[in-house]
């Protein structure tokens, strides 16, 4: 991932990841998202129809569904969300490459 990044933004990933409060808040809207769509909250009237598990059981019922495809449905839904958690765990591994600090001057000359 790195080789696609600029200096700059691996720059700016270093300092959103040093920040934890901001990496963790930011995780947590992300991921909350996903685990919410649909559910049931105060002072919300819930829609089923927002739940990815559930929609696509209701658009079975127009359109018969097995229950197999029901399966990787909800099975991709979980693997996205691996992949989202896997994400922000890997931005901490995106780090600027420390520079050599080694002078060209020769002092024996």
């Amino acid at each position: 991932m790195k080789e696609n990044l600029t200096e700059l933004e691996i720059t700016k990933i270093e300092q959103f990841c040093k920040d934890v409060v901001m990496h963790e808040a930011v995780k947590k809207v992300l991921l909350a998202g996903i685990y919410t769509h649909g559910t049931i909250q105060r002072g919300h009237t819930p829609d089923p129809l927002k739940n990815g598990a559930l929609s696509l059981v209701h658009l079975s019922t127009a359109n018969p569904v097995t229950d197999e495809v029901l399966g990787q449905h909800i099975r991709g839904v979980w693997e996205g969300l691996n992949a989202l958690q896997n994400a922000f765990q890997n931005l901490a591994d995106i780090k600027t490459v420390a520079k050599s600090l080694e002078s060209t001057y020769n002092e024996a000359i």
